[in-house]
């Protein structure tokens, strides 16, 4: 516990505040992705936030996949 602030870790305001530095970015959002934080690669080495995922159908095609319509 930080004797400053009394936070584990240390609370943004706190002068012992060491700010993270994210482990990659999010093509969707663009924020940084950090230690602890869940997140999907796909086949092309991009990288998306779980919750950057608006739904199957967007998860889906991001991963590469075409979605088809069946025809006789």
């Amino acid at each position: 516990m930080c004797e400053i602030c009394r936070n584990t870790p240390c609370y943004f305001r706190c002068p012992n505040y060491t700010s993270k530095k994210p482990i990659c970015y999010c093509s969707s959002c663009g924020e940084g992705i950090f230690d602890g934080e869940e997140y999907i690669e796909n086949p092309n080495g991009e990288y998306r936030h779980y919750d950057c995922f608006y739904g199957m159908r967007d998860l889906l095609e991001w991963l590469g996949y075409e979605i088809k319509t069946m025809e006789d």
